[in-house]
């Protein structure tokens, strides 16, 4: 995990590979597995895709005669790419849950393989684009597009097709010049060039690295495996906190260098325009109060995170913390690890210069050891208007980490801890108060109320993943459901949406997939349920506002679609 190639030209084909190998790889994982013992490998040597996350690539070109096999699933971005020849999303019969390709060429084909979803957003492809399983979305692409709708070949697969997005904002990234000076390259916001790839070296802000604050990780990292040490914050901690800060304050830009970061206060954005860029998927961990990660104050527009994971913590007490007290220091007291605005205050944003989540990947659980004690209430809140989400991977962890000698808890999937109730707690992925704010790519899995809640105005969902949570209990999931579109809205567009049901631990049936108000505001394009697997009984009763056929282990794999 927390690997990253990023070209350092200005244009994506300032770095070439050439030759026979394509450069940057992913193929499937986990070979060795044998299909008689772990349940999600279809054939013996199949190997996995489904825990291929936290990677990425972006910004080179590639004119191989070996295609770029790039199989992977969620928080695995490929972006800023030019390929020559094809691109393979998958790798055989190997199972794969989705992910995202954005700003891109590809002159030969695009196979997604046996992926069950996957967003494409400005590429412009060549050759054709086929496989996949039930879900392919395309935004602002062009040339060889599939059509939108049904498949031949195909009944369980809907594709859809977004000629361009509402806006575009795509990623800051790092340029080493020619004279060997570092910059920091901020693509300009645009409603106009919202079509086809920018791959080129005129695109935005060069920023000189004299006001950029590059931050690195304690020299001495914890183990993980000493859960005691690893939920200690202490001076060290603190100082790097500090450190950060005191750039943003000084109005710098953040780059974050590989590694874990254990706040101790949110890192408070006040100028606009800042850009916090991780590298190597960098990783923050919540202060130990319940409060965000980062906070981005309310009216202030233009901000970039990008390239960033960040954490829920151990929530207690420590003599060492700035804020020694339980409670979230958010405003109204609920807990969460990104704020974009504040709670209760007015924003409507800018249009012209909107903020943006880009590569953000949130969780709760994974590694820390401390499964019961590891919990916050939202994983994002975006309260201002006028921000873009773009590849935005919000998880619950279903798995964790094991202790030192622990035996699995489900024999048929020996790699990991299962998650079970009352542990890496979390109510809600994403939670979107502003109006006109649009998502890119978004993923949102496992937590215990409604996966999304959706308050705002002229907004919308541009390709949606979600998977119900595997562990709750009969009657603790009523009235819950994937994606949630508040009774006050007025006018909201979800296109390409997914939700899907594991339940497997208890015999749950969620009552719908989606909830939105009947106003004729609310279009959803493409909305689908479908049942993976979990204990006899268990599905989804109906897709849309308690209407639609059921999703259940009889229709197992096989889409649900009004």
């Amino acid at each position: 995990y927390y690997v990253q190639a990023a070209g350092l030209g200005a244009a994506a084909s300032d770095v070439s590979f050439t030759g026979t190998k394509s450069g940057p790889f992913v193929p499937a994982l986990n070979r060795y597995l044998k299909s008689s013992e772990y349940s999600t490998v279809p054939y013996d040597g199949a190997g996995l895709c489904l825990d291929t996350f936290w990677r990425s690539a972006e910004n080179f070109a590639v004119n191989t005669s070996e295609p770029l096999r790039w199989a992977v699933s969620q928080a695995a971005p490929l972006r800023r790419v030019d390929v020559e020849n094809d691109v393979e999303f998958g790798d055989g019969g190997a199972y794969a849950s989705g992910g995202v390709f954005a700003n891109g060429r590809v002159g030969g084909t695009i196979n997604y393989v046996a992926q069950q979803q996957w967003f494409t957003r400005n590429v412009e492809i060549g050759g054709n684009a086929q496989g996949g399983g039930w879900n392919l979305t395309f935004s602002g692409c062009k040339g060889n597009v599939p059509p939108a709708g049904k498949v031949e070949g195909n009944a369980g697969m809907r594709i859809t097709v977004e000629e361009q997005p509402v806006a575009r904002v795509e990623k800051p990234f790092i340029v080493l010049t020619k004279d060997k000076k570092w910059e920091l390259h901020v693509p300009h916001a645009t409603r106009d060039f919202t079509s086809g790839p920018a791959l080129d070296a005129t695109i935005g802000d060069r920023r000189d690295f004299s006001r950029v604050k590059v931050c690195q990780m304690r020299s001495d990292d914890k183990d993980p495996f000493d859960a005691e040490a690893y939920n200690t914050l202490d001076k060290e901690d603190e100082r790097i906190t500090a450190e950060l800060q005191a750039a943003l304050d000084e109005g710098k830009d953040l780059v974050l260098a590989p590694g874990t970061f254990y706040l101790t206060r949110p890192l408070v954005v006040k100028v606009p325009n800042q850009v916090i860029l991780g590298l190597g998927l960098a990783n923050l961990i919540a202060p130990q109060d319940g409060s965000p990660c980062i906070r981005v104050m309310a009216n202030i527009p233009g901000t970039r995170i990008a390239g960033i994971t960040v954490e829920g913590s151990y929530q207690k007490k420590s003599p060492s913390m700035i804020s020694n007290f339980i409670g979230s220091t958010n405003s109204d007291g609920v807990r969460s690890l990104i704020d974009v605005g504040e709670p209760g205050k007015k924003d409507a944003g800018d249009s012209k210069n909107p903020s943006a989540l880009i590569d953000v990947f949130a969780r709760v659980g994974g590694v820390n050891l401390e499964r019961e004690k590891v919990s916050t209430d939202v994983l994002i809140r975006i309260h201002s208007g006028n921000v873009i989400g773009d590849n935005l991977w919000l998880w619950r962890a279903d798995h964790c980490q094991l202790r030192l000698g622990e035996a699995p808890n489900n024999p048929k999937l020996p790699l990991y801890h299962q998650v079970r109730s009352g542990e890496c707690g979390v109510k809600t992925a994403l939670e979107v108060k502003g109006d006109e704010v649009h998502m890119y790519g978004l993923f949102c899995e496992h937590t215990m109320e409604n996966q999304l809640n959706w308050f705002g105005n002229r907004g919308g969902v541009s390709f949606f993943q979600c998977e119900l949570p595997y562990d709750v209990l009969k009657g603790n999931f009523d009235g819950f459901v994937g994606y949630s579109v508040h009774d006050t809205v007025t006018s909201h567009v979800g296109k390409g949406v997914g939700v899907y049901s594991n339940f497997q631990v208890d015999a749950v049936v969620a009552d719908s997939g989606f909830l939105h108000p009947e106003n004729g505001g609310i279009q959803l394009i493409n909305p689908f349920t479908v049942c993976l697997d979990g204990i006899d009984g268990s599905g989804i009763k109906s897709i849309i506002n308690n209407e639609g056929s059921t999703a259940d282990l009889e229709t197992r794999s096989n889409p649900r679609r009004p």
